[in-house]
């Protein structure tokens, strides 16, 4: 038995959600970690730390509102081994024209006293809204949008809406259509936009999915020295050579991979290979 099945076989892992995610967790994770059972929290209002159709801001950053979800989980059910994710949509940084999921994933152990946590991104994304002053303009939305096959929104404007004026988990067409008749008749327009909430957004499902098939994969590297899990990335080195020039570039050289319960350290290359960077990223030779 390798540390990782000491630390997690057997074991049940709870997952604090309200929207099905452990139907991307659960298989993801129940192997590579030996776990007996995967159970989903019954009756946890994760919603209060925030919510994507606005009527709860959230308040703390993402990986602070999974941990904070993933405790009133182990608080509500007694489990000693609880996972939380959480989501944000945001231009990408190197393509701020496109759109980008960002995942938290966090997996608290009150038995060892550890928390684990492990960031996934991806432009793969379901996200868009508008404002429509006409039934014809909710059907150009429609038609455009991965639409019945993932769930929509209606309010009465982008942000600030009441939440009794919210409509979410919009699949039916005629539901849609009488509801935003209602909002317009109130208000002369209303907000749409693709619900993300995990189980009415399957392509933000499968980005969790694949978070989690990552966080595997990370807390099955253990440390070199003391053999824990979870020997994982620390700190990103910038400064890929040019090819042209060989001065040092933005982009990653090298990452530090760092054992939380002994501090050990170790470099790692990049895992693609790729030992220059094209001079079109080279500030010197680009300016």
């Amino acid at each position: 038995m390798n540390a990782l099945e000491r630390t997690f076989g057997g074991r049940v892992l709870g997952v604090a959600s309200m929207h099905h995610k452990e139907r991307a967790l659960g298989p993801q994770l129940t192997a590579p970690l030996a776990l007996r059972e995967v159970r989903v929290i019954v009756g946890l209002d994760t919603d209060r730390f925030g919510a994507f159709s606005g009527e709860r801001p959230r308040e703390l950053p993402a990986r602070e509102a999974a941990l904070a979800k993933a405790r009133a989980g182990a608080a509500a059910s007694g489990l000693d081994l609880v996972i939380a994710s959480e989501g944000s949509f945001f231009p990408h940084p190197s393509a701020p024209l496109a759109s980008c999921d960002e995942e938290w994933l966090v997996l608290l152990d009150l038995r060892a006293e550890r928390t684990y946590a492990h960031r996934y991104v991806t432009l793969d994304v379901a996200h868009a809204g508008r404002l429509c002053r006409s039934l014809e303009e909710l059907r150009e939305f429609c038609a455009r949008a991965p639409f019945p096959s993932h769930q929509l929104v209606l309010r009465p404007q982008q942000d600030g809406s009441a939440a009794a004026e919210i409509f979410k988990g919009l699949s039916d067409r005629d539901e849609l259509e009488a509801r935003f008749a209602l909002l317009h008749a109130r208000h002369g327009a209303a907000w749409v936009e693709l619900d993300l909430r995990a189980h009415a957004n399957p392509t933000r499902m499968r980005a969790i999915e694949a978070a989690a098939r990552e966080f595997a994969g990370e807390l099955a590297r253990l440390c070199p020295q003391c053999s824990a899990p979870h020997f994982a990335i620390a700190r990103q080195i910038p400064g890929l050579p040019c090819a042209q020039c060989g001065e040092p570039t933005a982009s990653l050289l090298a990452q530090v991979r760092r054992c939380e319960p002994c501090g050990a350290e170790q470099r790692e290359e990049r895992a693609d290979g790729r030992r220059e960077e094209d001079p079109g990223a080279c500030e010197a030779c680009n300016p």
